[in-house]
């Protein structure tokens, strides 16, 4: 009744050896590892799906063609997907939605790195340090316990997953070290790759090893591992970022305006160069955050709320909770990502489903969250993010609301 779905491309641009065969072998690799384990007597409890999509590079078409075809069995049933595209060497990176954030920092934990020997987490955190463009960054690095994951755009087979039927999902692959430049080229061949990216398969086995290990945890969870805090967490920082985009939008137009009224564009151009001075704008008008600010407030709320539920719960050593429990709770955490979506999707292009994550309209692969707000905001589109304002508030309400109810569960039988 409930799924996990691992899948990358097999088709290539031109040679393909990085992108994506250095993918697809790790999902063999782990196709292999699970039929081991079958033999040896092991049975998942949910059912495992791997894929192996085709046409990824001519506009996603074999994952999406797919997940159109099974869209109402996947809502139903699908408990996340699992995407790797592309592998090298160096450092593992992690994108997907943030209700996995605590769950892959878990499993990155108890991976080896094949070169350093530490884990790819614990290395991963001290590339973090080393790269902190600020001093705030730094510290976070060094003390948060979990290392933040980023959010998914376009470019790859989640899309649908995530953006269109509302599925949690992650993208995993490493590299860092391999120098790349032959991205969707002649040279992205088995020369290259045994040269001068990695030459010993070790990543690729690392990758086999992350995935694989996260399909296996996912799949044998009694409670699926899903964490709302760090959710709550990121919803509150994008919506501090979308107030910090308009104020610097009025203050750079104000101190433009200004500069229009003083005179200096006028006074500082080249007579002997062809010049025009920027047109007078208005400045943006204060938008009302209230709405996103209040269902910040209570996500957060209830988040805590169901993270005390789980901590009571692992308190009580080995109690189980009661079976019917656990298919009703583990139906209702299905259900918490399709709350983040919407079914008249983003304006102008319904599709998109997902309002906290979409792939921005004008950048490709980039990632825009929050995009209905963000978007109107950049293109000045005023009553339209006021609008987008309240819609993203009323998914986090009902967002909020599915938490609730599953701490309420697990309230009645902690122990």
């Amino acid at each position: 009744a409930q799924w996990v779905v691992r899948g990358n491309h097999h088709d290539a641009w031109v040679n393909g050896a990085e992108d994506p065969t250095s993918g697809m072998v790790a999902v063999m690799e782990e196709a292999r590892a699970l039929a081991e384990l079958l033999k040896q007597g092991w049975k998942p409890k949910r059912t495992i799906i791997y894929c192996a999509w085709d046409a990824e590079e001519q506009g996603l078409i074999g994952s999406t063609e797919w997940a159109e075809a099974h869209a109402d069995e996947l809502k139903q049933k699908a408990v996340i997907y699992i995407n790797s595209d592309s592998n090298g060497r160096g450092y593992l990176g992690v994108g997907g939605s943030h209700t996995l954030e605590k769950f892959i920092n878990g499993v990155a934990r108890d991976i080896e790195d094949p070169e350093k020997k530490i884990s790819v987490w614990k290395r991963s955190q001290l590339r973090r340090i080393s790269t902190a463009r600020t001093p705030e960054e730094r510290t976070e690095a060094r003390q948060r316990s979990d290392w933040r994951i980023g959010a998914l755009g376009s470019g790859s087979d989640y899309t649908a997953y995530l953006d269109h039927l509302g599925i949690a999902s992650m993208n995993l692959g490493y590299g860092g070290e391999d120098g790349g430049g032959i991205y969707h080229s002649i040279y992205d061949d088995f020369y290259w790759y045994t040269h001068f990216s990695d030459t010993s398969f070790s990543y690729g086995r690392t990758l086999a090893q992350t995935a694989g290990t996260a399909v296996i945890r996912l799949a044998d969870a009694d409670l699926l591992p899903y964490d709302f805090k760090a959710l709550a967490e990121t919803v509150q920082r994008y919506v501090d970022e979308l107030k910090k985009l308009l104020k610097n939008m009025q203050d750079e137009i104000r101190e433009r305006n200004k500069q229009l009224e003083e005179g200096v564009f006028s006074a500082t151009s080249d007579p002997r160069k062809t010049f025009i001075p920027p047109p007078r704008e208005e400045v943006p008008p204060h938008l009302n955050f209230a709405p996103l600010e209040n269902a910040c407030d209570g996500l957060n709320r209830i988040a805590e709320r169901y993270d005390r539920a789980i901590k009571k719960i692992r308190e009580g050593g080995n109690k189980k909770l009661a079976d019917v429990t656990v298919r009703g709770l583990n139906q209702k955490l299905i259900q918490s990502e399709r709350k983040l979506t919407h079914a008249d999707g983003l304006p102008g292009r319904p599709w998109f489903k997902h309002l906290i994550y979409a792939p921005g309209a004008y950048t490709g692969y980039g990632v825009k969250t929050i995009p209905g707000v963000r978007e109107a905001v950049e293109q000045k589109k005023w009553k339209e993010a006021e609008s987008e304002i309240v819609r993203v508030a009323k998914v986090l309400e009902d967002e909020a609301s599915l938490i609730e109810s599953a701490a309420t569960d697990l309230e009645k039988v902690s122990p």
